[in-house]
């Protein structure tokens, strides 16, 4: 179930990219993910049955409003499949500050509203150095206060290609290298990774998979 949440959502993200980036990272460089850091969290299992309304997400001036919106999706629909929380709506209107979030929650009621946000979201190359930072807040809307802020982020390191002189000289009687079936999109695989991890601690989980 959750690798079709994941391919539908990918699918999701990547029609997102289509009209401005149609070429975001994808070669097999093997990319680092650095564990949620959980900055608020509920002391008690409180918000078990509550009912949650994600926002599109917030995003940087590289990316489109569809592809905010897409993020929002894979992150209500992970929830969803992760059983953090029992009902979890999408909610389609932007806001601003926390404020509107709060107000827009209210008007779907909901019990919590996810404010998220994609700080960086940086495409690399053939050689690596894309990068994915991303956090959530879970506000109570009849409170306004934060229920959990989470922020994680992801990075694929350069590996660049050897330049030596015997480097060269071996290329130069040999043919390129066949590159090996790429996994898919490097940037949107991290957001879903990153979106399974979130959900699982909002499950519970006192750590992720590496």
């Amino acid at each position: 179930m959750q690798k079709g949440i994941v391919v539908v959502l990918l699918g999701f993200l990547l029609s997102g990219c289509a009209s401005s980036q149609r070429n975001w990272a994808n070669q097999p460089v093997e990319v680092k993910k650095n564990s949620p850091v959980v900055f608020i969290y509920p002391e008690m299992d409180t918000y078990r049955e509550a009912t949650v309304g994600v926002l599109p997400f917030q995003i940087p001036r590289n990316m489109t409003r569809e592809q905010g919106e897409g993020v929002a999706m894979l992150f209500k629909d992970v929830l969803l499949g992760k059983q953090a929380f029992p009902k979890v709506l999408h909610l389609e209107e932007p806001y601003r500050d926390i404020q509107e979030a709060l107000a827009l929650g209210r008007k779907a009621k909901v019990d919590l509203v996810l404010a998220g946000k994609v700080n960086y979201a940086l495409e690399g190359s053939q050689f690596g150095g894309g990068r994915v930072e991303v956090s959530t807040r879970l506000l109570n809307v009849h409170t306004g206060n934060t229920v959990w802020y989470i922020e994680q982020s992801m990075d694929q390191p350069m590996a660049y290609p050897k330049g030596s002189t015997f480097d060269l000289f071996l290329a130069a009687f040999n043919p390129p290298e066949i590159k090996p079936s790429q996994a898919g999109p490097v940037v949107p695989n991290m957001l879903a990774r990153i979106a399974f991890d979130m959900a699982d601690v909002m499950a519970g989980a006192r750590s992720v998979s590496r």
